[in-house]
């Protein structure tokens, strides 16, 4: 009898054990842990944070209305914690730097959705939605939330914070940077100070002339980066600096790149590939913390935080390079695998004037409106369960600036306002919809296009894609579209530091007609050159 309850007690443990066993192998967490991922997977780097996409961990949405699967839009590392937004489900994680593990989640208010976020010195968050010039600070649990629909700071570049406060860079021919502050009293967001180039986090101010790959820090001489590494088609962004070494992501033809640069001899010291494979463009996604440089890969499957734990000497880059042959702007993707049931053709229209089309744009992106609650609730709405109100549009019998994107619609400027006198709902955001839905009024992204290109009937992406000629960025001019299946823009110009600054019809926490700035690498890596007809 005491044997069969020694066996008895021996298969109940051994069954124990293999439930544990299975349940901790595929019970699915919000991080992988560090030790079970091979430091091979990418080379010159060590993975810090592994996160999968999943409810538990981070998610992507789909393109339409955003032009890619919009995601983590930023990250930061401060210390011990490593800090990922996931806009998806309205928060921040935080993760040990040390084994990758989760921390916490942080709830983000009034699910905004978010553009920028910072960490500073003491842990306190940042955060700026661009959508609603909002901005949102947690500090130890405890959150601030201010705002001014008035401002307008565009074109949007990126979000930071250093040790004077919160801040906004804009693009342009000279880039600017525009500090944040609140008015206690109004309980009002407000520019306390406008500075020209880009301020970063560590103080330093960069200015750069991306056509001459110059670049100058603070009030240093200006220094010409090796053309045997970059051209004039180049991007830059500063990310920091220790010493005489500075730190610069440079996006080439082959691709994302760290650079480690000698600010005495001006000589590279040292660079490193970001991985390929990104499956969305953070607009924050290099950070050096200490002497160590984190940058931010979200791939399809996982999203990870890397830290560049060895450098490729200049030889090295240079025998890569070799190694491809003759294949030029890696980057690149104009969009070969969309294949046509009819012939392309291409469409000119000799009438059509660069200066009228971008005239169009900027009225679009500074029309006025009156907001009625019938615009507001949407009571005109074919069918309301097909409707969803647009972010920016937050109460009614107000003004707001900037047509609203509006899934399906076409509606020229006259159109637009004859239609809110109408009572009609003031755009539409749902894009689940097999088209337009009746009693909503704004533009969507082909419909602001085809407005702005004065054409007789609204084109759609495809039809852009078909009936454009495919041009090569380079060649791009004021007027002409970046397009891909999902999503199109209008094309302004380079800034200074070699971003595209584009007019588009977007969703993605703007809802409307915006100028705005997108990364070289995102553009040319998402998105087809075409030349308007």
């Amino acid at each position: 009898m005491k044997n069969h309850k020694k066996i008895l007690s021996f298969l109940i443990t051994l069954t124990l054990m293999i439930v544990s066993i299975f349940y901790f192998s595929t019970h699915k967490t919000a991080a992988i842990s560090v030790s079970a991922v091979q430091k091979t997977d990418f080379p010159n780097f060590k993975t810090i944070v592994n996160i999968p996409v999943s409810v538990d961990g981070i998610e992507y949405t789909g393109i339409i209305g955003y032009g890619s699967h919009e995601g983590p839009n930023a990250f930061d590392v401060k210390g011990d914690k490593v800090y990922v937004l996931d806009n998806v489900h309205h928060r921040v994680l935080v993760y040990s730097k040390e084994n990758g593990n989760l921390i916490r989640r942080i709830n983000i208010p009034n699910e905004q959705w978010i553009h920028g976020m910072a960490v500073d010195k003491e842990g306190k968050i940042y955060l700026f939605n661009a959508g609603t010039n909002t901005l949102i600070t947690i500090n130890n649990g405890v959150v601030d939330i201010s705002t001014n629909k008035e401002l307008r700071l565009e074109p949007f570049y990126k979000f930071d914070v250093n040790d004077n406060g919160p801040f906004v860079v804009l693009s342009g021919d000279k880039m600017k940077t525009c500090f944040l502050a609140k008015d206690i009293n109004k309980n009002k967001l407000y520019v306390a100070e406008e500075r020209e180039g880009v301020f970063s986090s560590d103080g330093s101010v960069s200015k750069v002339n991306a056509s001459a790959c110059k670049a100058s820090i603070d009030t240093g001489d200006a220094f010409e980066f090796p053309r045997w590494f970059v051209n004039e088609n180049c991007a830059y962004e500063y990310i920091g600096r220790r010493g005489f070494i500075q730190f610069w992501k440079i996006t080439n033809d082959y691709g994302e790149w760290i650079v480690k640069l000698n600010s005495k001899t001006q000589n590279i010291e040292g660079l490193v590939k970001i991985p390929d494979g990104k499956y969305y463009f953070p607009i924050r996604d290099a950070v050096l913390e200490g002497n160590d440089v984190f940058v931010l890969v979200p791939c399809e499957k996982n999203v990870y935080v890397l830290e560049v734990d060895s450098w490729m000497t200049n030889d090295q880059y240079i025998k890569y390079k070799e190694s491809l042959g003759s294949e030029k702007n890696l980057i690149e993707n104009k969009n070969s695998d969309i294949q046509f049931n009819e012939q392309t053709k291409y469409i000119s229209t000799s009438s059509l004037n660069r200066n009228q089309i971008m005239s169009i744009a900027y009225q679009y992106n500074n029309y006025k409106w009156y907001c009625s609650k019938q615009n507001f609730d949407g009571s005109k709405v074919a069918n309301p369960n097909l409707w969803k109100r647009p972010c920016f549009i937050t109460s009614y019998n107000t003004y707001y600036y900037q047509v609203p994107y509006c899934w399906g619609g076409g509606d020229s400027l006259s159109e637009f306002g004859q239609k809110i006198n109408e009572g009609y709902a003031a755009g539409n955001v749902y894009t689940s919809s097999s088209g337009y839905v009746g009693g909503t009024t704004g533009v969507d992204c082909s419909g602001f296009v085809s407005k702005c290109w004065m054409l007789p009937y609204k084109w759609s992406t495809y039809d852009i894609m078909r009936y454009c000629k495919s041009i090569s960025f380079s060649a791009l001019q004021q007027g002409d579209a970046l397009c891909n299946s999902g999503h199109v823009m209008l094309f302004y110009q380079k800034d200074a530091s070699g971003n595209y600054i584009v007019y588009e019809s977007t969703t993605g926490g703007y809802d409307r007609v915006i100028h705005r700035a997108r990364s070289k690498s995102e553009v040319e890596g998402s998105y087809g050159a075409y030349q308007c007809p």
